[in-house]
Parts: C-alpha cells; sequence; structure tokens
C-alpha cells in the first residue's frame, strides 16, 4: 500500500489543491474581469454573431441538400436530427470554446505572469475563474444559435423528453472538460512563449474531433476510435448524442467517461503547472 501511495502521490496532491475550495471574492472577481474582458472590444463580439447565424443557416442548407439525394436515415440519423445537431453543436461550440491564447498564454506573452503569481489565489484557480468568466459572456450567442434554428426550422426537442435533463447535466460536464483541455494547452507557453501556431492547430483538432460540427457516427470507423479517445468529444459530442438519444456506449457510461477526462485533465494540469512554475520568466515592459 504505501509503495502504491508513492506511485499515484505526484498526481493525487495536486488534483487535491486544485479542487479544493479557494476564497471566494477574488474567484468571483476573475469571473467578473473574465466576462467584462471580452466586451472591451464590443465590435467584434458583435460581429461575431452574425457569423454565427449564417453559419448555422449554411450548415442547414447543407445538410438539407445532402439527404436530398437520400431517403430516409443516413448512418442512423434523418435530415431532421443531422440538421438539429448543427445548430445545438455550432451553439454550443460558440459559447465552450474559449482559447488558450486568452488565458495563461497572453499573462506569459505580456510579462504579467508574475503579477497572477502574487494573488491570493492558486493560478490555475484564477485561469479556470477567468474562462467561466468568459463563457458567461459569450451566453449571447445562445440566444442568436437557438433563434437562427428555430428560422431555418432545424430546432427540435429531444425525442425523449428525459433526455433533456440528462443533456444539461452532461452540458455541465462538457464545461468542465472544455476548459481544462483549454487551461492544459495554455501552460504550453511556459515553454514555447508564443501559443499562435499552437493555438491554430488546437483549434482544428478540437472542431473537428469535438464532433460540434460533424456527429461522430458519421465518421468511419478508425477515426470514431481516434475521437473517442481524445478528451475533445466530452466537451461538445456526449450531450449532443445525448440529446438525440443516441448515447455512446450508453446514458450511464457516456457520463463516466467525461466525469473521467475531469479528472484527468485537472490531474495533468496540477501537474504540469508543478513543473512550468519553475520556468516563469516575467519579461515585457
Amino acid at each position: 500500500m504505501s509503495s502504491l501511495w508513492h506511485v499515484v502521490r505526484p498526481v493525487v496532491r495536486p488534483v487535491v489543491r486544485l479542487v479544493r475550495r479557494p476564497n471566494l471574492r477574488p474567484v468571483l472577481s476573475q469571473v467578473r474581469i473574465g466576462m467584462l474582458t471580452p466586451w472591451a472590444y464590443r465590435t467584434s463580439i458583435m460581429l461575431g454573431y452574425p457569423a454565427v447565424a449564417v453559419q448555422i443557416a449554411l450548415y442547414s442548407v447543407v445538410w438539407r441538400a445532402i439527404y436530398a439525394g437520400h431517403d430516409g436515415e443516413v448512418a442512423g440519423a434523418d435530415v431532421r436530427t443531422a440538421v438539429g445537431y448543427a445548430v445545438l453543436g455550432l451553439t454550443i461550440a460558440g459559447v465552450l470554446n474559449t482559447s488558450p491564447y486568452h488565458s495563461i498564454a497572453s499573462r506569459v506573452r505580456e510579462g504579467l505572469i508574475g503579477v497572477d503569481l502574487t494573488r491570493p489565489i492558486g493560478l490555475l484557480t484564477q485561469n479556470l475563474a477567468f474562462q467561466t468568466g468568459a463563457v458567461l459572456a459569450g451566453l449571447p450567442t445562445v440566444a442568436v444559435g437557438l433563434g437562427t434554428g428555430l428560422v431555418v426550422g432545424g430546432l427540435a426537442p429531444p425525442r425523449d423528453p428525459g433526455a433533456a435533463g440528462w443533456f444539461a447535466v452532461s452540458l455541465l460536464l462538457a464545461f468542465a472538460v472544455s476548459q481544462l483541455t483549454t487551461m492544459l494547452m495554455a501552460l504550453t507557453s511556459f515553454w514555447t512563449m508564443e501559443v499562435g501556431g499552437i493555438n491554430m492547430t488546437f483549434f482544428v483538432v478540437r472542431t473537428f474531433m469535438s464532433g460540434a460540427i460533424l456527429p461522430l457516427w458519421f465518421m468511419p470507423g478508425w477515426l470514431q476510435a481516434v475521437a473517442g479517445a481524445l478528451p475533445f468529444q466530452a466537451s461538445a459530442y456526449t450531450p449532443l448524442a445525448i440529446y438525440f438519444g443516441r448515447p455512446p456506449g450508453g446514458l450511464l457510461p457516456a457520463l463516466g467517461v467525461q466525469v473521467l477526462w475531469i479528472v484527468v485533465l485537472g490531474g495533468l494540469c496540477a501537474w504540469v503547472w508543478s513543473r512550468a512554475r519553475r520556468r516563469v520568466v516575467v519579461q515585457g515592459g
């Protein structure tokens, strides 16, 4: 038992430090900063809403054109499911997909990380609170996405009324997976200083492998296996599949995989930060 503890201690202790309850006031302060920061660039935010609406409208047109040549279902999904999936998937991605560049990475690049390290709460807690605020700031995207879905006729309630409740639970877990994944990528900035290229690659892989745009059930078997082995599918595909009555492996196993990824990603973030703090270099003028 003692030898087992020595093996798991480097992972368990950082996780405990990460999830233990911090002082609430500074956490809420970081959430508020995360909410207000995007709105400092109101024009950019406002221009993003039409982009979401146009994207949803275009995907609905494309899916209907694809299904026009087929009768019934494709890969077990009819046109109603495909269009509805696109509406919800793009809406969820527009809210949950925060950028690594706008959190730890920008602080490292601008030489402000030293200030963050003097605050009364840990860096990882600060960053998660900031990202939570950024997600809250993006909530108007939900109204735009769902409103567009109603206009294009691509929004429909789940076939099983009980699926809506489990969808909400899964969506909360997806939020945690998404933010921890983003934070893990942002921590690479302590080694690279500049994460522009990494951020671009991360965005492409996350968008595709999460199943936010293309459901995993349309992918070939080998690609489904690859996506299933990565955490991205737990941040979008799982809640969407639950909503449409197709949870991967069943409802409880699907939720269990999300919880497992939260634990794994939380442990990885804590472990990477324990190494990254030794590389802190405060630069900038």
